[in-house]
C-alpha cells in the first residue's frame, strides 16, 4: 500500500500532484496495489513524503523528496516489486505531469493566502500560455500588483510593497517579550475590520470550531522564494481567537540566525526598543486543525476519548489554542455544542532545551485547572511530563542569543520552582523514547487521538515510536513547528 502524505507542508511542495502521478503510474503494472492519501508522515522538510508499507511483513519505507515523475515510478516500483513501463508512454505524458505538479502547488498556495509562493518559477515562456495567464493575473491583483506582470518578471526592477495586499492587513508591533534569551512574545495590535475571524458566524450559521494559524509577510526585499518582495512564514498563536477579534494577538517567535524572516522580525523589534514604530503584514486566519477531531481535513465525526500531545521546541504553541476548546464558550466566546467541545482527559509530553524553555508558566495553570474537581477531565491538563535536553548551540543559532540582554537566566525561575508542588507534572533529562510513548498511550481511553508538533528529526521518532507501540496512522496528526 502507498501512502502519500496531504499534511499542508507536503502539498506546498506537490504532494497533491504526487498522488495523482503515483495512481497514474501504479495503474500501468499488473501487480495491484492501493494508492491512498494519509496524514503528515512526520518529513516535512523533506517533502513530499510517500510511504510504502508492506501489508504482510508489516515492513515500510519513508520516500522523501517526491518531486519528480521518474520518483513517483520509483516509489511504484518500490511497492509492487514491478517498474512502470515509463519508456512506453507518450512524450508528453512527463510534462503533462509536470504541469499538474505546478498547478497544484500554485492552487495550494493560493488557498492560504501566500501569494509569493504562488507566482515562484515563473518565467516569460510559461505566462505565455492562455489560462495559465488569467491564473497569474488574478494573483498578482490579489498581491497587490495588478497589470504588473512586466515588472515582477524583471529582476532588476524593484518592487515596493504594494498599498493593500488581499486577505492581509497590517499589524503595529506594540510589544515584545522575552520569554528566554532566544524567544520571545511578539504582540501586534490592529484596528483593521479586514483581518476576518478565525470562527466565522452569524446569519443562523455556527461557528466551526478549529485551531488556526496566520501567515506574516518579512519584507525582505528580493528572495529566491518568488518574484514579490517579502517572505512568507505560518505562525500559531498563543492568544485566543477572542483576542485576535478584539484587534490583539500574541505570536512567540524564535529567533534562528539563518532565519530571514525571524531576523528581519528582530530588526524590527530593536527599532521598537529605540522609539519606532514597527508594522508588519498578517493574514486572515487559516485553519490548522478541525476540533474535537485534531485532524488536518474537515472533521470527520470521530470523537476521541482520550488526547496525548507530543510536543517540542516551539511546537508547544499549538497547546493554548488546544485546551481553549474544552471552554469556547468562556475562551473563544462561541457557543459550540458540547459534542464539538474536548471533552476529554488532555496529556502533554514536552521536549525542549533547558535554556528555552517555553509557556512553562501557563503550563502550570493548565496543570492545575487539570486537577479541578468536579469535572477535571474537562479542563486543562490531566498529565504534564518536561523532558530536558542540555543546552547545545545550533549551527543556526546566533552566537550570541538574541535576548541575551534583555532576559537574565539567572532571574527567571528554574523548571523546579515553578513546578513544585504540581503533583500531576514532572520533569526530567531525557529525550523522548519508545517506553515513555508507550507508557503515555497506554494511559488513553480508546478512541484517542495523537498530536505531534516539533523539529523534523523530534517527528519523525515520534512517528517511529508510535508505530512500535502498534498506534495506526490514521490516529495520529503531525503538524511542522
Amino acid at each position: 500500500c502507498i501512502y502519500v502524505c496531504q499534511s499542508g507542508t507536503c502539498r506546498s511542495k506537490g504532494s497533491d500532484a504526487a498522488l495523482i502521478e503515483i495512481e497514474e503510474l501504479a495503474g500501468l503494472v499488473e501487480n495491484e496495489c492501493r494508492v491512498e492519501r494519509s496524514g503528515c508522515l512526520g518529513y516535512c522538510r523533506q517533502g513530499p513524503a510517500v510511504e510504502v508499507v508492506n501489508l504482510r511483513s508489516k515492513s515500510s519505507f519513508v520516500h522523501v523528496k517526491v518531486n519528480t515523475f521518474r520518483k513517483s515510478a520509483a516509489v511504484v516500483e518500490d511497492a509492487t516489486g514491478e517498474a512502470p513501463p515509463i519508456k512506453n508512454l507518450p512524450p508528453e505524458t512527463e510534462s503533462r505531469l509536470a504541469d499538474i505538479r505546478a498547478a497544484k502547488r500554485r492552487e495550494f498556495f493560493v488557498a492560504t493566502y501566500q501569494w509569493n509562493k504562488a507566482l515562484s518559477g515563473l518565467t516569460e515562456s510559461s505566462v505565455r500560455q492562455a489560462g495559465l495567464r488569467r491564473s497569474i493575473d488574478d494573483v498578482l491583483k490579489k498581491a497587490g500588483y495588478p497589470g504588473k506582470l512586466r515588472d515582477v518578471l524583471d529582476p532588476s526592477h524593484h518592487l515596493e510593497m504594494p498599498a493593500s495586499i488581499e486577505r492581509y492587513v497590517q499589524w503595529t508591533l506594540k510589544e515584545v517579550t522575552a520569554v528566554s534569551q532566544h524567544s520571545a512574545v511578539f504582540r501586534f495590535e490592529t484596528r483593521d475590520l479586514k483581518r476576518g475571524t478565525p470562527h466565522p458566524r452569524g446569519r443562523a450559521r455556527l461557528a466551526d470550531p478549529i485551531t488556526w494559524h496566520v501567515t506574516m509577510l518579512g519584507e525582505v526585499g528580493a528572495n529566491d522564494e518568488g518574484p514579490l518582495p517579502w517572505i512568507e512564514r505560518d505562525y500559531t498563536p498563543i492568544s485566543s481567537a477572542l483576542e485576535w477579534e478584539r484587534g490583539r494577538v500574541d505570536i512567540l517567535v524564535k529567533i534562528y540566525n539563518d532565519g530571514a524572516l525571524t531576523r528581519w522580525l528582530h530588526e524590527r523589534a530593536r527599532g521598537l526598543l529605540l522609539g519606532g514604530e514597527a508594522r508588519v503584514w498578517l493574514s486572515r486566519p487559516v485553519r490548522t486543525l478541525s476540533v474535537p477531531s485534531l485532524i488536518a481535513d474537515d472533521d470527520d465525526g470521530s470523537r476521541p476519548k482520550g488526547v496525548l500531545l507530543l510536543l517540542a521546541g516551539t511546537g508547544i504553541v499549538a497547546l493554548p489554542q488546544i485546551l481553549a476548546h474544552r471552554e469556547p464558550h468562556r475562551l473563544l466566546g462561541i457557543p459550540v455544542p458540547k459534542y464539538k467541545q474536548i471533552q476529554c482527559p488532555v496529556d502533554l509530553i514536552h521536549s525542549c532545551r533547558e535554556d528555552d524553555i517555553l509557556l512553562l508558566p501557563e503550563i502550570k495553570q493548565f496543570c492545575g485547572e487539570g486537577m479541578m474537581r468536579p469535572h477535571p477531565k474537562f479542563r486543562g491538563l490531566r498529565n504534564y511530563t518536561l523532558l530536558l535536553t542540555k543546552e547545545k548551540r545550533r549551527e543556526d543559532e546566533a552566537a550570541s542569543p538574541p535576548f541575551a540582554k534583555v532576559f537574565n537566566e539567572d532571574d527567571a525561575p528554574s523548571h523546579g520552582v515553578v513546578l513544585k508542588d504540581v503533583p500531576n507534572a514532572q520533569a526530567r533529562y531525557s529525550r523522548l523514547d519508545k517506553r515513555l510513548v508507550a507508557d503515555a498511550v497506554r494511559r488513553l481511553d480508546r478512541p484517542f487521538r495523537v498530536v505531534v508538533s516539533g523539529p523534523d528529526s523530534f517527528n519523525s521518532a515520534a512517528r517511529e515510536f508510535l508505530d512500535d507501540c502498534g498506534v495506526e496512522s490514521k490516529q495520529v496528526t503531525i503538524l511542522s513547528a
